[in-house]
């Protein structure tokens, strides 16, 4: 980009600061456990070191484009800093069982709507019904919406009724297999909502069990020092 020296001269100095803080903080991070190795049985652990790693990669030479399109990745660590960003990340890889097999499900109905396609609508003088791969395309257009209707209406210049065909397809696709999936995902966000609740209650409790049991201490030695005092009296 055409920008003032000076403006990239400021920027030039951001990036190098950001990495350093970046580094100090992995650094520190690892110093605080107790074995080192420990630092890496976390996976966000993990993934914040590859980051960090990752912008020390120069951005010159050769290679200066592949280390600068790296560098993007930085952007992630926002992730780590947010709870509820990481919360949410991990509802979706949590989820992303469920959501596989409605995706299979979704894809067996695709398949069979374009090869239904490929057969009724074949002769479409837009060849978007040509073969399976492009009816898959045409399909995936109609679902998102996309101009569906001009697609529609030129099948319906061969089968009149051919709007039937569109409305099933979009009710079980964009109306409920999507639907299905922005379940899946809410429902796990709400299932590590409440694990995470739970958990801050437990640490809770156990730091009023432990603040218990300290005073239990401390009357118990004040006990103690009550009785040796009454003793030398």
């Amino acid at each position: 980009f055409n920008i003032d020296p000076l403006f990239e001269s400021i920027l030039f100095y951001v990036d190098n600061l950001i990495t350093i803080i970046f580094v100090i903080e992995i650094i520190v991070r690892i110093a605080a456990e107790k074995k080192p190795l420990d630092f890496f049985k976390d996976g966000w652990n993990i993934f914040d070191f590859i980051i960090v790693t990752v912008s020390l990669v120069p951005i010159d030479g050769n290679y200066a484009n592949v280390a600068r399109l790296i560098r993007i990745f930085r952007m992630l660590r926002l992730i780590t800093l947010l709870p509820e960003l990481k919360l949410i990340i991990e509802a979706l890889f949590k989820s992303a069982k469920s959501i596989g097999y409605v995706l299979i499900l979704m894809f067996i109905i695709f398949y069979v709507f374009a090869v239904i396609g490929t057969i009724l609508f074949e002769t479409t003088e837009s060849g978007l019904w040509s073969d399976v791969g492009i009816a898959l395309l045409t399909l995936f257009r109609v679902m998102t919406f996309e101009d569906w209707t001009d697609v529609m209406y030129e099948t319906m210049e061969i089968h009149p009724w051919s709007w039937f065909y569109y409305l099933v397809f979009i009710f079980l696709t964009t109306f409920t297999f999507l639907n299905m999936i922005i379940g899946i995902i809410l429902d796990t966000l709400n299932e590590e909502h409440k694990k995470d609740e739970k958990e801050r209650v437990n640490e809770e409790k156990e730091l009023l069990l432990s603040v218990v049991e300290k005073n239990k201490q401390l009357e118990h030695k004040l006990e103690t020092i009550e009785q040796i005092l009454r003793a030398k009296l």
